[in-house]
């Protein structure tokens, strides 16, 4: 806190009334952010959103830097991507003990079933604002931002040194942003995440590891009046995908100890805990009808839970395409993984866990016994923070509700104005009271 006396400090409700206040601000800064469209692959517009946020972030008092992932290290992610990986990195030292490095990611995913509204126009209906980003997760952006105008116009001292790192990637996953500052040293103290804390009685404590398996089977084409003469390789995969579905069936009968949420057991989720997922999520093959096809293509996604391990998951799955290899008459099988994020599971005893609870209850008002702890099986590239830094630790905020929840992803993606206000009231709370 300031250093003037106690009685001349702002109450919680004066610091909550100076985020109100903020409202159309914070609205336009949203706004500007969706119209800078930054969708991975290819994500080739990140160093335009640095142009816009570090010059707000320097009137702060901030010290910045850009830093761009080197071209050697974009190359190990499997997708099409143009534009440098620029991330942003902005600092300002409070004399404290203690870092708290507070993050989001500046990339969105593609618009891919029509919408009703401009993905990219940041339109306001409503109370509501939409477009591509809006909480997944540029928000999170808007969010701290506001937080520390309030703070300094309320001459509130922030109890930790603030590291703010607006990343690359993270849609995409195998070597994000966050991921590489984390290697070269930037991400100091704790970690807070503006991308998956809601505004419900409900903390994120677990997210799933995510692995893409691509396999490919060989054959020899020819013309489909003769096939004896050639090697179907849609038919030869179909004794691999007949070995994946069995292991599919045995994964997801696994669990975790991290329970998951309430509402998505009652949508028809297998269990009270978070599960394994497994999905045979893309295939392709053959060109044309009367031509045998010579490829063919099988791309596996696969969540993983806290308690398993990826060598694991890499193992039973060449296991399985061994074994489906051996009933095939593929010439040749090639299989390659992607490890997309780490699993992440978070200290429940954590200091930091329990101050952000304690935002969330001074903003919303949850008693103690209505607050809930759990997983999700998406997955976040703090599991590749956690990978480098050993016991680190997360705490989340962000702006979701019951209703938006699945927007993430979706069309017309959007969130309520007073969620993200109360996001904003949340970071404060933790951050300076």
């Amino acid at each position: 806190m300031s250093d003037r006396p106690a009685s001349t400090s702002p109450s919680i409700e004066q610091v909550f009334k100076a985020v109100e206040a903020k409202r159309d601000h914070i609205t336009r800064i949203l706004q500007d952010l969706i119209r800078i469209p930054t969708v991975v692959p290819p994500g080739n517009n990140y160093e335009d959103l640095v142009d816009y946020a570090e010059p707000l972030f320097r009137k702060l008092g901030f010290h910045t830097e850009r830093v761009t992932v080197p071209d050697k290290l974009v190359k190990t992610i499997p997708y099409p991507l143009e534009g440098p990986r620029v991330n942003l990195v902005a600092t300002r030292d409070h004399d404290s003990e203690e870092h708290v490095t507070i993050y989001a990611h500046m990339d969105v995913v593609p618009v891919e079933e029509p919408w009703t509204k401009d993905p990219f126009a940041g339109v306001v209906e409503d109370g509501k604002i939409y477009g591509r980003g809006v909480l997944d997760m540029k928000c999170g952006i808007a969010g701290m931002l506001v937080a520390i105008e309030v703070i300094d116009e309320l001459d509130l001292t922030p109890h930790f040194n603030l590291i703010c790192t607006l990343c690359t990637d993270e849609e995409i996953g195998v070597y994000p942003g966050i991921y590489h500052l984390a290697k070269e040293g930037y991400v100091k103290g704790h970690f807070l995440n503006t991308e998956l804390g809601v505004q419900l009685p409900l903390m994120i404590v677990g997210t799933a590891g995510d692995v893409d398996v691509f396999i490919k089977t060989k054959g020899r084409s020819c013309h489909s009046g003769m096939n004896f003469l050639g090697v179907n390789a849609v038919e030869a995969m179909v004794p691999i995908l007949n070995e994946l579905l069995a292991l599919k069936a045995e994964v997801e009968q696994r669990e975790s100890s991290v329970p998951t949420i309430p509402l998505l057991k009652s949508l028809g989720a297998p269990s009270d805990k978070m599960t394994p997922m497994f999905n045979l999520d893309i295939i392709k093959g053959g060109t044309k009808s009367n031509i045998v096809p010579s490829e063919c293509e099988v791309i596996v996604n696969r969540r993983y839970i806290p308690e398993e391990h990826y060598e694991d998951v890499v193992r039973e799955i060449k296991e399985a395409v061994e074994r489906g290899k051996a009933k095939s008459k593929a010439l040749d099988v090639v299989v390659d993984f992607a490890h997309c994020y780490p699993a992440l599971k978070l200290d429940l005893q954590s200091p930091y866990l329990k101050r952000m609870r304690e935002a969330l209850q001074a903003v919303k008002g949850y008693k103690d016994d209505e607050i809930i702890y759990a997983g999700i099986s998406g997955s976040s590239d703090m599991g590749h923070v956690a990978e480098v830094l050993k016991d680190f630790h997360f705490v989340m905020v962000g702006p979701a509700a019951f209703d938006n929840f699945s927007a993430a992803h979706a069309a017309d993606e959007w969130i309520r104005i007073d969620d993200l206000l109360n996001m904003t009231k949340q970071l404060i709370h933790y951050l300076a009271l």
